[in-house]
């Protein structure tokens, strides 16, 4: 049962996950409900795996490959659809920026009933599958992950509502206290995939140029091949990195052959991150063969989050 430091009128939805995605390989949460009803930010395990004021839940794909492939968005409970907006483009709002009304993207709004409603943003244009009055049960699809309205990176925002005000699935009303590791609003199952973590390699690749960040998440650095002759340097996006954190890299060749190995301490870090580290090539080159990269994130001697990638070199 839960209780949110009010009387509710209705029981609310039991929900499940609302993307069909495998959280921690191709999808993961970037950000969570803030509880904090002031300036601060606080997550529902009082962590700041959120950004102040932020209504509902994020889960993310890894990169726009992802987006272009097709992930689908679906109800998380059984209801019936509000309303829906579609037509809204997909692209990055610090580039193209958004007007007022459509922070929200393309999205649907389903009614449980009770008061209780459920919001899908930023979902991809043109890929909307249901009309307002038309019912759903928990798992149809709703439309696909996109980048509209106020987005920086391909994903949905999921929010709950009752009686119009936003409410944590995780953990209740803003203001409401830390809670420990349990249910919320979710399934057992959906709340088993949706486990707290506070830290995250969202994508890893190698450069053979110190790597930005931006054309790291457009997927500009997806070649399967590098030249022998030009360093090998592998990069990571991250979430939830801490001041303090080490970043960890080590490059294997062909045979084993250890090709760098990288230690160095994070001295600011953020809900978004990007690292990286590598070197330049040994003299006549790199020989043939693959390399692959283990990047970790070090904290307080122990890994809390790793990420693998390769390349060949030819």
């Amino acid at each position: 049962m839960l209780l949110f430091g009010l009387l509710l009128a209705a029981t609310p939805p039991t929900l499940e996950v609302p993307m069909r995605c495998a959280i921690g390989q191709n999808c993961l949460i970037q950000k969570l409900f803030d509880l904090d009803p002031g300036p601060a930010r606080r997550d529902y395990r009082c962590g700041t795996l959120t950004t102040n004021g932020h209504d509902g839940v994020d889960i993310r794909l890894r990169n726009r490959a992802a987006m272009a492939r097709g992930i689908q968005v679906v109800a998380a409970a059984a209801g019936t659809v509000l309303r829906t907006r579609d037509g809204e483009p997909d692209r990055d709002v610090r580039s193209f920026g958004v007007a007022d009304d459509r922070q929200a993207g393309n999205g649907v709004v389903i009614d449980h009933g009770g008061g209780w409603q459920t919001q899908y943003s930023h979902l991809r244009r043109g890929s909307i599958r249901v009309k307002p009055g038309q019912h759903v049960r928990v798992g149809d699809p709703i439309g696909l992950v996109g980048m509209s309205g106020n987005t920086e990176y391909p994903h949905m925002h999921f929010t709950v509502r009752h009686g119009g005000k936003p409410i944590d699935p995780f953990g209740g009303l803003p203001g409401a206290a830390c809670t420990k590791p349990g249910h919320g609003m979710w399934s057992t199952a959906a709340a088993a995939v949706l486990a707290y973590r506070p830290t995250a390699i969202i994508a890893t690749g190698f450069a053979s140029t110190r790597p930005d960040a931006d054309r790291a998440r457009e997927g500009g650095y997806d070649a399967r091949s590098a030249p022998r002759g030009l360093p090998i340097v592998m990069w990571a996006d991250a979430l939830g990195v801490r001041a303090g954190d080490r970043q960890r890299v080590t490059i294997l060749g062909p045979g084993g052959a250890v090709a760098h190995r990288g230690d160095t301490s994070v001295e600011s870090g953020g809900l978004v991150w990007f690292g990286f580290s590598g070197t330049r090539p040994p003299v006549g080159g790199w020989p043939a063969g693959r390399y692959t990269g283990r990047y970790e994130i070090v904290r307080e001697g122990g890994v809390v989050a790793t990420g693998e990638s390769g390349i060949e070199v030819e």
